[in-house]
Formats: C-alpha cells, structure tokens, sequence
C-alpha cells in the first residue's frame, strides 16, 4: 500500500545532497500485477523544481529533447510511434485524465512499451509476462485511454499462447507414448535381423559332401 506523505520542501546542499522515504511500496503489492511494473521495468515520474543553485557543475548533462505529440511530450525516437498510434486511434486519449505533463509521459511510456512487446511471438510471452501485460493494460485504461483495441489484440495473444500450451501437452504426451513403441520397434529389428541369420545359416549347402573326405 502507498504510504501517505504530506508535501514537504527540502534544501539541498553540500551537506544534504538528498532526501527520500524508506518506505513508499511494498514489493508484495510491486509484484502483484496491478501495473505498477511492466516487462519487469518501474516508471518512476518526477517534478524537481530548482529554486537556485549554488556553485557550478563539473560536467554538464545533456538534456533530453523531447517532442509534443498531441500533448503528450515524448523522446525523438518514439515520435513515429506516438503518431501511429494517434493515426490509428484517434480517440484513444479522448478521455485521458491525468494533466501533468511528466504524468503524462510516464503513462504513454507504459503504452508504448506495451504495444511493442505484443509483437513478440506467444512462444516468448510467459504466463506472467502475460499477466503483467492485462494489469498495465488495466492500469493504462483506468488513466482514461480507450483500449479496446489493444485489449482485443492481448486477448488474441492469450488464445494463441493457450492453444500453445495446450499443443505442447499434446505433443509431450504422444511423444511419452512413442518411447515404448520405438524400443519395441528398434527390439523387432534386432530380432529380424537374427531370424534372417538363422534363415541363411538354414538355406546354405552342405559344401562338406564335395569335400576330400567324402566316400
């Protein structure tokens, strides 16, 4: 369960370099696929507000660039992506709820990774990859993005990964009843092969009747 913080403010400095909470989540609820984690990935989204920073940086870091994709702020890389998606769905954020912009990037993340992994083959997707898949699906719809269609996509790749499942157990199982059949077959032919031996051995001539020493 989340705990409770009230809204604090902190100074940070040479002596104070950072804050945090011990506690937030506990790994029991992190792990019990209610969307918090997708493909085994935690997106934590973060507002820092700097009021003024004393001294300089040794180094500077680059900033990440990021583009509006119908409101969302996204990275250069997934522009393609968040366009397609827009393209193909157009009210798939209609009723998107969530107003923060760092809010709304962790979510379209969450959505982006989905989409992709569902392009895996059910021979790669696990009964739990499956699971955390329906829980950030969850999660994404309870934000407000229409989802229908992806839900039908994922309830496509369950089916498929069922009727995997079930071909697996099925081939197992005449593969089990085969074994017996193969020793008794690989038997038969050693049998078959001695039969014959004592068939020849049977058929040949008694050469010994021309031989020197016949009367």
């Amino acid at each position: 369960m989340f705990c409770d913080f009230a809204e604090t403010q902190h100074w940070f400095d040479q002596k104070v370099p950072s804050i945090g909470y011990k506690d937030l989540i506990t790994l029991t609820k992190l792990h019990a696929g209610e969307g918090f984690m997708v493909n085994g990935e935690v997106i934590v989204a973060v507002n820092v507000d700097v009021l003024e920073v004393v001294g300089k940086l040794e180094e500077s870091s680059p900033v990440m660039e990021t583009i509006d994709v119908n409101g969302f702020q996204v990275l250069p890389s997934q522009v393609d992506s968040v366009d397609r998606l827009f393209g193909r769905h157009q009210d798939i954020a209609s009723k998107f709820r969530p107003k923060n912009p760092y809010m709304k990037t962790a979510y379209m993340n969450v959505l982006l990774s989905l989409t992709q992994s569902l392009c895996q083959s059910p021979k790669e997707i696990s009964k739990d990859d499956l699971a955390d898949k329906y829980a950030a699906l969850s999660y994404l719809k309870e934000a407000g993005f229409e989802l229908c269609w992806l839900e039908k996509k994922l309830d496509g790749i369950k089916e498929k990964k069922e009727k995997e499942e079930a071909c697996l157990a099925r081939l197992q199982e005449m593969k089990d009843q085969l074994q017996p059949l193969k020793r008794k077959y690989t038997e038969l032919e050693a049998e078959i092969d001695n039969v014959e031996a004592e068939l020849l051995a049977a058929r040949a001539p008694d050469l010994s009747l021309y031989g020197d020493s016949v009367v």
